[in-house]
Order: C-alpha cells, then sequence, then structure tokens
C-alpha cells in the first residue's frame, strides 16, 4: 500500500473523550489535565455536535472574561469538519491545511469512530524519507 493510500483509520484514536455541551468549562478543564488531553469531542444524544479545545478554555475565560461555569455549548465550535475513516492522510492532511484546523473527528455511517489530529500526522509522516515525500507532495511543492 502506498503512503498516500493508507487510511486515517490506521492512525486515528480510537479511545476518544468526550463531553456534553452542557459540561462547564471547569468540567472540561479536569478532563484536558487528567487525561493529558488537549482537545474533547462534544456528543449529545451519542451525536457529535462540536469540539473544544484548550485553546477554547484559555480564550472563553481570558479573552471574554467567561467563567468556569460557563457551559460547553457557549464555547465550542459547532460546525464541525469531519472525515470518513477510509480518506488518506494525505487528503485529510490537505483538508486541514486548507480548513487551518488541527483536529478532524472520524466518522463511520453517521457515528464517531475517531479523532486524527495534526499531531498524529506529523508521525506518519516522520516515518516516511524524503524521496517518499517528494512522491507524496511533489505536485504542491512544485518538484
Amino acid at each position: 500500500m502506498s503512503k498516500s493510500k493508507i487510511p486515517v483509520s490506521v492512525f486515528m484514536i480510537k479511545n476518544i473523550a468526550t463531553i456534553s455541551p452542557l459540561n462547564t468549562v471547569e468540567d472540561a478543564a479536569k478532563i484536558f489535565y487528567e487525561k493529558n488531553i488537549t482537545s474533547l469531542m462534544v456528543m449529545q444524544n451519542n451525536e457529535l455536535v462540536g469540539l473544544v479545545t484548550e485553546k477554547d478554555l484559555v480564550t472563553s475565560v481570558l479573552v471574554f472574561d467567561n467563567n468556569k461555569d460557563t457551559q460547553i455549548k457557549d464555547i465550542m465550535t459547532s460546525s464541525i469538519v469531519s472525515v470518513n475513516s477510509d480518506i488518506s492522510v494525505i487528503n485529510a492532511a490537505n483538508l486541514m491545511i486548507e480548513k487551518n484546523i488541527h483536529k478532524l473527528p472520524v466518522m463511520e455511517d453517521g457515528k464517531l469512530v475517531g479523532l486524527i489530529s495534526a499531531t498524529d500526522l506529523i508521525v506518519v509522516f516522520s516515518m516516511s524519507n524524503e524521496d517518499d515525500l517528494v512522491k507524496i507532495f511533489g505536485t504542491q511543492l512544485g518538484l
């Protein structure tokens, strides 16, 4: 299988941390700290309704003066860009660049099954040699 055809399902995180939109900023901060993670998928009735990151929390509290009781629904990103589990890591990387995002929820049949992040993709690309990377990104780089 060529590197440009490897699906995100191979590298995605499958054990995804979630939170309810009715939970608070304080609840999210505790989960981030306890699990040593930087994002949570916001779920309501087993449906993905948003994403919240550490950056969202910091911005909410320090820039917009929200308090620790602010609900996640008030600070989450609700316009989620997601991908199917069979999309290639290259296409996922291109989508992240195009949309200027760092996290992509991975879906199968409308259900959340994983998460792929920019950090995960760095790991994928770090396992490639220079020739592979030129083959993968050559046209984008004008090579």
